[in-house]
């Protein structure tokens, strides 16, 4: 590491930020390019999680008020994240023209951190959902940095990252099924416990007045739509006007990138996981429900394999330890002054603050080890900056640039 810092001063000792963030232009032209620049990205970076929230309340499209809340929050993402991306360049600046020079351990980390602070102005909801995003891909990246065999199996084996995944499902659901509380997952936990006594040869007690069939064929289409959904606005959002100017152009694009993995996936692990519901529950084998939601739980887990990927693999690790300390603290065990003091913290802003911070970090210094999206994700919230800071960075690192 010493060796490492040692090189990058040498490299950058007579470079500035002009010559690293925004060659061609000086610190004030660049600040007034990153305030329009930081307008657009923040629209483009906010609008599928707009979007998506959207979709979450498709059955009360007919509310006037759904629409209003919806545009009001988008607004308010694009005001409150305008400073986030504009502030992480200014910080860049601010501290080179304070410091003279560029720190190796807080070269990008610092700025973007400092600009993340902000984020208390955002959403709860879209604060949260992003942190984990954010926060998952530093995961990701740690499993990819990790060296050693049995690292290196894991990583390439999709039977060992399937079981982990099953492991991990099995331990979500009866923890959801304790809580009784409306998270996003992969399935729904029944909010009533169902009673196994005299169930019939086709009908289970969690679902009256449909048969077993009709209730797994009823959640089959549910989740094949919400896959469907979240395939269309992963790829039309940032096309809007492709399918109005070239809609055969559209049409090619829409067929070669169906996500068949990610419906799959969705529709997998809630067929799995009604079918064991119902058939736990009709045969009779387990009354109680924690069992029978693990149960479930890990046998839906295999719809992994379906779509082995490093994103939906962290997914559950931060859900656990979120999920699993809301247990913790509505459990009669007992709990100390820190565990209290814990609790209070505003874990999600800090959360999202740090991982914002770290991977704009890692975007840029280790970028052959950053998940794809997050690059996707840096360069539409930043207009390109992001990829203009990375590439002058490995150009002078490399020594193409004197």
């Amino acid at each position: 590491m010493g060796t490492l810092s040692k090189y990058f001063y040498e490299a950058t000792r007579d470079k500035t930020c002009r010559d690293m963030l925004h060659p061609g232009c000086t610190c004030y032209e660049a600040g007034k390019i990153y305030i329009r620049q930081g307008v657009l990205g923040a629209m483009k970076h906010y609008l599928p999680g707009a979007a998506t929230a959207l979709l979450f309340r498709m059955n009360h499209w007919d509310d006037p008020e759904v629409w209003r809340s919806c545009v009001v929050q988008y607004v308010r993402c694009i005001v409150a994240g305008l400073p986030m991306t504009v502030g992480s360049f200014h910080f860049f600046c601010g501290f080179y023209n304070l410091l003279g020079r560029f720190s190796a351990t807080f070269f990008v980390f610092l700025p973007s951190l400092l600009g993340a602070c902000t984020c208390m102005f955002l959403p709860r909801s879209i604060v949260r959902a992003q942190g984990i995003g954010l926060f998952n891909m530093y995961i990701e990246f740690l499993i990819k940095r990790s060296r050693g065999r049995t690292m290196e199996m894991l990583r390439t084996s999709r039977l060992a990252g399937t079981l982990l995944f099953s492991a991990f499902s099995a331990a979500m659901m009866p923890a959801l099924q304790y809580l009784q509380i409306d998270r996003f997952w992969f399935a729904n936990v029944y909010k009533t416990s169902p009673s196994p006594q005299n169930p019939s040869k086709t009908h289970c007690t969690h679902h009256k007045g449909k048969s077993c069939l009709q209730h797994i064929t009823l959640q089959i289409k549910r989740s094949f739509y919400f896959g469907l959904a979240i395939f269309l606005i992963k790829n039309i959002v940032p096309r809007l006007l492709l399918p109005f100017k070239q809609p055969t152009k559209f049409l090619r694009l829409m067929v070669s990138r169906f996500d068949y993995g990610l419906i799959g996936f969705f529709v997998g692990y809630k067929a799995l996981y009604e079918i064991c519901n119902c058939m736990l529950i009709r045969n009779n084998i387990t009354t109680n429900p924690l069992v029978r939601a693990s149960i479930a739980g890990f046998a839906s887990g295999a719809a992994y394999c379906l779509y082995p990927n490093y994103m939906l693999f962290t997914y559950p690790i931060t859900e656990l330890i979120e999920v699993y300390w809301l247990v913790y603290m509505r459990s009669n065990l007992p709990k100390p002054g820190l565990a209290r003091v814990v609790d209070r913290l505003p874990t999600a802003l800090l959360a999202y603050a740090f991982s914002l911070g770290m991977m704009y970090h890692l975007r840029v210094v280790y970028p052959y080890y950053t998940n794809r999206y997050c690059h996707k994700l840096m360069d539409n919230g930043t207009s390109g900056r992001s990829e203009t800071l990375a590439r002058g960075y490995a150009e002078i690192m490399m020594g193409y640039r004197s």
